[in-house]
């Protein structure tokens, strides 16, 4: 889906990870109430860009096919006003648009994961503290799939499951290894402008009566 990299983005400069955490939970109310499929397909776009400048290499092939996948098994349910035939299949314009927003949506949902997760997220509590060792094996995982072999699937994902419980930053725990992958970095003037137009932008397409379907 996605691979980590080490970047000094802007992202990285000048937000602290819990600041952009926080930020994009606060956006994804705006993003799943956005009824207009255009700003939706816009709003993944923005938050594939967020993504790749936070360090993360997006494979566009996958998401594409899941798109697809989604759109099509919706167009098996046809209902609205009809579009095209072809044979016994039949595309109409409601189950197209519902295929279209419900597969933008979950591709939506983990573009904004990948921008706002990053290794040095450390969520205050006990809960917060498991939730960040989630978020470091999840990384770990992403960073190690290139060693699992086809030809050997279950040896291979078996190696990497054991490598991670085996320290590779000097017999630091999982969130002091965190910290050792990427500094944290206290959040700027400039990070809190950016995140706050992001946040204000978001909410106000919900508002916002803009006269552009695609379908």
């Amino acid at each position: 889906m996605a691979r980590t990299r080490k970047t000094d983005s802007f992202l990285s400069r000048n937000l602290d990870a819990v600041h952009l955490f926080v930020g994009a939970t606060l956006i994804l109310p705006a993003y799943l109430f956005q009824t207009n499929l255009v700003i939706r397909v816009l709003q993944v776009l923005l938050f594939a860009w967020l993504a790749t400048v936070n360090g993360k290499r997006i494979k566009w092939v996958y998401f594409i096919v899941m798109v697809v996948s989604i759109t099509f098994f919706h167009t098996l349910n046809p209902f609205g006003e009809v579009l095209a035939r072809i044979g016994p299949y039949t595309i109409t314009r409601g189950a197209l648009r519902d295929g279209l927003m419900r597969g933008f949506t979950i591709v939506g949902l983990v573009f904004i994961s990948l921008f706002s997760i990053r290794p040095d997220l450390k969520l205050p509590g006990r809960l917060g503290g498991l939730l960040g060792r989630v978020f470091w094996y999840f990384e770990r995982i992403f960073d190690s799939k290139r060693r699992i072999r086809v030809s050997a699937i279950i040896e291979s994902v078996d190696e990497v499951l054991e490598s991670l419980f085996v320290p590779e930053y000097g017999g630091d725990a999982p969130d002091e290894a965190a910290e050792s992958v990427q500094q944290r970095s206290p959040s700027t003037p400039a990070g809190i402008l950016f995140l706050g137009v992001l946040l204000i932008g978001n909410w106000a397409l919900v508002f916002i009566d803009i006269p552009v379907r695609l379908l």
